[in-house]
């Protein structure tokens, strides 16, 4: 029987998680949003090791219930000719395929973009392996640090740490359900499906687009607005030593901020780099600690100033900002409870399924043709 998540733009799409971990999980939780039916393929041993991520939520991973509300769960041995098999069959009922294995991995079980289009050719195939298909990175297993390494973000983000944001996964995520949606909707024009390549290294390239024109002309920007030095877009901080940013770029919202602190005569080194814009900075700073941040935070609202305050995670979750915009919510826990979480990430379009995330299997293994029907 179908599981109908609610009448969104992907209502009546059928779409088969092969994946595992963060890439395709934030791709999944887009599609569900937007009414996808999504059937997770898993196997049978343990299924996807989100599922055991501490901390868990009734005994399931916190983030593998916040990412698969509304979700299905199927148990397959994929390595197997039954369970291949099975997959075939689901298959026949599909719109979309999503997996993250090794480049001929699929190919090895008999189930590869062209054994399974030869099933289906309306079928939608969208591989996000590590590093694609080339000859370099062909075969290589990849995670998050490796990509953002390997492309220049890690050097960008001023950080000898490991970020703790997982920023090619979640944005390749992001790319592979442009590409989804596209070929949708191309689908709908040649009556064609489509074999998408979507590696997780790509999921850094629109974020370095600006960075890698900026360098290969010479260099600015990198060196300039971005370096931290420009008083008019940094970090400071206030009297009760938090945090605000301001990005006052624009010179009626820089000539507004240093009105307000009674600095005029720095209007002219606001995008000063050097020796005066540092001592500019520090006299901004010098003012802004003779008051905690909350009051000039209310100051600076009324005066509709580009100026945030710097939160960490826990405070930005009271925050309130991304509630008001519809972006968090809670999602319902396989033990009957709630958990508070991010989503639907396109609130104008999508909602957050008001089911949980199912268990390993709860949906059974494929039994025959027209399961997924």
């Amino acid at each position: 029987m179908t599981e109908r998540n609610h009448d969104g733009p992907l209502e009546g799409i059928v779409v088969l998680d092969l994946g595992r971990m963060l890439p395709s999980a934030v791709l999944a939780r887009q599609l569900l949003d937007l009414g996808a039916r999504l059937i997770k393929i898993e196997d049978p041993n343990g299924g996807d090791p989100m599922r055991q991520v501490q901390p868990l939520v009734g005994g399931m991973g916190a983030a593998f219930t916040a990412l698969y509300p509304g979700a299905e769960s199927i148990a397959l041995d994929l390595r197997s000719v039954e369970g291949a098999n099975r997959l075939k069959n689901l298959v026949k009922d599909a719109d979309v395929l999503i997996e993250t294995f090794r480049p001929g991995t699929m190919e090895k079980w008999g189930i590869g973009a062209e054994d399974l289009s030869a099933i289906n050719p309306r079928l939608i195939y969208c591989s996000m392996s590590s590093w694609g298909k080339g000859p370099i990175g062909s075969g290589k297993i990849g995670h998050d640090l490796n990509f953002v390494a390997a492309t220049g973000v890690l050097d960008l983000v001023n950080t000898t740490e490991v970020p703790a944001v997982q920023m090619a996964d979640v944005g390749a995520s992001l790319l592979a359900s442009s590409a989804i949606l596209a070929a949708l909707f191309r689908r709908e024009r040649t009556g064609r499906g489509a074999v998408i390549d979507q590696p997780l290294v790509s999921g850094t390239v629109p974020m370095l687009a600006w960075a890698w024109a900026d360098r290969a002309a010479g260099g600015g920007v990198l060196s300039t607005l971005l370096s931290g030095r420009w008083p008019c877009y940094r970090r400071y901080h206030c009297g009760d030593g938090l945090e605000i940013t301001v990005s006052t770029i624009q010179p009626k919202f820089w000539n507004r901020f240093l009105s307000l602190l009674d600095l005029e005569e720095l209007v002219p080194v606001g995008t000063d780099d050097g020796e005066k814009g540092l001592a500019a900075a520090s006299k901004i700073e010098g003012v802004l600690s003779t008051r905690p941040r909350a009051e000039w935070l209310v100051q600076f609202k009324a005066a509709g100033l580009p100026v945030s305050p710097v939160l960490d995670l826990d405070q930005a979750r009271e925050d309130g900002r991304l509630h008001e915009a519809g972006l968090a919510g809670e999602v319902k826990t396989a033990d009957g409870g709630t958990l508070p979480a991010l989503g639907p990430f396109i609130p104008s379009l999508g909602r957050t399924p008001d089911r949980a995330a199912p268990l390993l299997g709860e949906h059974g293994p494929a039994t025959g043709e027209g399961e997924s029907s």
